[in-house]
């Protein structure tokens, strides 16, 4: 097992010698990951842990399993309010060379199609990690804090032109269109 994981290889050779990769890389090398969320910035720098398997299956096809994890913060879209996340991007994957028909017999793999004679292993763990991140990211049930809703009428910035009396305000939780009703009417 190797512990060094190039920027390049050649993903045909390395099943065949059924070589494995394990080890941990800093976040920043996953600009991608980071544009979607960010880590804890404390003394311990954050890094991405990995474990790539490259081998044989059982019909002698080119397959690349292991795992990829990290912990990350993205913006809960309930709450609005940070949310970690420890991804857990489990891989299995097939290498083919073109991409697989609808015809194409079932298997416990994804394909990977691999254009050339090369594979970029940090890109296919980014991928990864970001496939593992939810569609919409939400805090568990319970947990979420929903926003203050913001009484736009009592706000400093308002303007006093506008002439909205105290039972305007009060009226304005109830009814969120009662300004557009009064200037209708001016």
């Amino acid at each position: 097992m190797s512990t060094v994981l190039p920027d390049q290889l050649d993903p045909w050779r390395a099943a065949k010698n059924s070589l494995s990769f394990a080890g941990e890389l800093p976040v920043a090398r996953f600009p991608r990951l980071l544009e979607v969320g960010r880590v804890a910035t404390d003394a311990i720098p954050a890094a991405v842990t990995y474990q790539l398997d490259f081998r044989r299956d059982a019909e002698r096809g080119a397959v690349v399993e292991g795992l990829a994890q990290v912990r990350l913060c993205v913006r809960c879209e309930r709450c609005l309010c940070d949310l970690w996340l420890d991804l857990d991007a489990p891989l299995a994957l097939q290498l083919v060379r073109v991409e697989p028909n609808a015809n194409a017999a079932a298997s416990d793999y994804e394909p990977l199609v691999v254009t050339d004679d090369l594979l970029d292993p940090l890109a296919l763990i980014e991928d990864e990690l970001l496939l593992a991140i939810p569609p919409f990211p939400r805090h568990r049930v319970g947990e979420c804090q929903a926003p203050e809703v913001a009484n736009w009428a009592r706000n400093p910035a308002y303007s006093e032109s506008d002439d909205l009396s105290d039972a305007d305000v009060a009226d304005a939780p109830r009814h969120p269109f009662a300004v557009l009703e009064r200037l209708k009417r001016s």
